[in-house]
């Protein structure tokens, strides 16, 4: 492997060896052989290097290279091509010739720039150390269990609906009136003993008893106007001979028996 690289090498330098010629040759009467051949190594160097970055470069970069070879390719193969089309030679009656026809002379002052350009390229992929088949250069990439995702089922969010309700309560002469409740329902209350109503933890006395026993709507009334006593029992949150004494003195005592019918109070759902 090693003498075939050398080989390449050697037959890339000879390219250039001509092409460095024949640009010396073409400038040599306009700026010496010294300079011509400074010139002629400048443009066969820019050549390859930017040949290289064309094929191996990205962005900016081949796009300057692209700039580079353009101008210096091109000097090189106008210069080789201008050389070999103005070669003379004097013929065997004395008189001078082109060395060449023009097609040969194009292919010989051409060709050694294109030859040059395409092993220097060929050189570069073999000094390249070659990567086996199936490696690849991407980071490999390291597989990782999911997190289980614990689902919690949430049933469907439970939205009382709520209707119109009416209450009916006696007024004083026996008229119930019509009370429509809507919008939302007050929040539930603690549920109290029976016996103990809804007052303070002191017994009432009885002038606060007999202010709640004046108002209708606190301790609803029968259809005659009188309350059953155990209803104001209820109601007032005392004893029954108590709720008797003070039905008594407020003259709401029935005279009849002593029930508590349930039509007093209605709630009717609409």
């Amino acid at each position: 492997m090693r003498w075939r690289k050398a080989a390449l090498f050697a037959v890339m330098s000879g390219a250039l060896a001509l092409t460095v010629h024949g640009e010396v040759a073409a400038v040599s009467p306009m700026l010496g052989t010294g300079f011509g051949a400074v010139m002629a190594g400048v443009f066969a160097l820019s050549t390859l290097l930017a040949l290289n970055f064309v094929i191996d470069g990205q962005g900016s970069v081949r796009v300057w290279a692209w700039a580079v070879l353009v101008l210096a390719g091109g000097m090189e193969l106008g210069l080789n091509t201008w050389h070999a089309l103005t070669k003379e030679i004097v013929n065997a009656e004395g008189m001078a010739g082109p060395a060449l026809p023009v097609p040969a002379a194009v292919a010989v002052g051409a060709g050694p720039v294109v030859l040059a350009g395409l092993l220097s390229h060929l050189v570069a992929l073999t000094m390249t150390p070659s990567r086996p088949e199936g490696e690849h250069t991407e980071a490999p990439v390291v597989a990782s269990m999911p997190t289980p995702v614990t689902s919690i089922p949430v049933g469907p969010a439970e939205v009382p609906s709520h209707r119109g309700e009416v209450r009916l309560e006696p007024q004083g002469d026996g008229v119930q009136v019509e009370r429509p409740r809507t919008g939302t329902p007050p929040a539930p209350r603690k549920a109290i003993p029976a016996g103990t109503g809804s007052g303070p933890k002191q017994p009432r006395t009885d002038e606060q008893l007999l202010a709640i026993l004046s108002y209708p709507e606190l301790v609803p009334r029968d259809e005659d106007g009188t309350v059953p006593v155990r209803r104001a029992a209820r109601e007032l949150g005392c004893g029954v001979d108590r709720a008797r004494k003070l039905l008594r003195q407020e003259g709401l005592l029935t005279s009849g028996p002593d029930t508590d019918g349930p039509a007093v109070r209605l709630i009717q759902a609409v």
